[in-house]
Parts: C-alpha cells; structure tokens; sequence
C-alpha cells in the first residue's frame, strides 16, 4: 500500500512537471528550463495591483557606474544588459526567464506598468529590484550594493515583490488589498 502511494506522488510529480515549465515567461524560457546548460536567472515576481499591461525585467551590471544606465550605452560599450517585456500574467506569480552572460554578480528590476507603456509612470507603475530595498520618492534610484546579487553557473532563482506608490513611498501592497484573483 505504501509503495503504491509513493509512485502515485511520483507519477503526480512528473505531471505537473511540464505544466509548471509552461508557466515560465519570455523569449528565452527554454534557458530556465532543467538540462539547458545555459546561464540564467528566473525572477518570480509577485505583487501585481491589477492584471493589465506588460511587465518589464532588466539586468544590469552589479556596479554603482552601470546600474541603470542607458541600456544603448551599456551594449555598445560590451557590458552586461538585458530586457525582457511579457504580458502580465492572468493571475499568480510572473515566473521571467533572464539569460546571463555568465556567472557574475548583477542587478535586476521588475516594473509594471498597467498601460502597457515603456516609460515610467510613479502614480500608477510599479517597481522592484533584487534584494527588495525600500524605494521612496525622494530615493527613488537604490544603490547597486543595496540589489546586486552573485549568480552562478546555470539556473539561478530570485523573487520581488511589486512597490506601488503610496503616501511619500513606494511599498508593496497589503495581501488583503490586493484583488482577489491570485495577485499573489
């Protein structure tokens, strides 16, 4: 009886294999995927005020000098720099796949934007980076130190948590806030 059970959890193990690697977001979702040999990040980000609109990943150097810099800049100059803008998913977390040039140490932000635009917008984007440091008005740009993190050989993880703005700050929004779609 027992022995039946657990190859029944093995079997709903390997099922839900392939539906979970579905779930990884971009272009290059094949990198997170188990046995690519290739260097990657996959972001979980979580948080989402609203289901609108695209979600916007970006990678930088983990330095103070390259850390959101202008991305024709960082290329033409041979440096580590990378986006990827998906859809926000339905519902849950967004699970984005991050290629990295290799092992390293680097910084990475998450923004939403609802309208689905590429620019900015404090009153109704929201924004991560690696490491969550706390993003305020008057603060808005952290340090690289406060959000680089080492990654190394293969598939690397992270996860954030979407900041709104509110008051003087931008902060995550309260779960029992949140819409009850599986925002989080």
């Amino acid at each position: 009886m027992l022995s039946r059970l657990a190859a029944l959890l093995i079997l709903a193990a390997g099922a839900a294999a392939p539906a979970a690697a579905q779930d990884i977001l971009g272009p290059d979702a094949a990198a997170c995927r188990p046995g690519s040999g290739r260097d990657a990040v996959l972001l979980t980000v979580d948080g989402f005020k609203n289901r609108d609109g695209t979600l916007r990943v970006e990678l930088w150097p983990g330095n103070d000098q390259d850390f959101l810099r202008n991305h024709h800049e960082l290329v033409a100059e041979g440096k580590a720099y990378h986006r990827v803008t998906v859809p926000v998913p339905k519902s849950g977390a967004a699970h984005v796949c991050v290629p990295l040039p290799g092992p390293g140490v680097y910084a990475m932000g998450a923004f939403h934007s609802p309208a689905g635009v590429r620019k900015f917008n404090y009153k109704d984007d929201g924004a991560t980076f690696t490491r969550n440091p706390r993003v305020g008005i008057f603060n808005t740009k952290p340090k690289a130190s406060d959000v680089a993190m080492k990654f190394n050989t293969g598939l690397s993880e992270a996860q954030v948590t979407l900041n709104y703005l509110k008051g003087l700050g931008f902060r995550p929004i309260p779960k029992d806030e949140l819409p009850s779609n599986g925002n989080r």
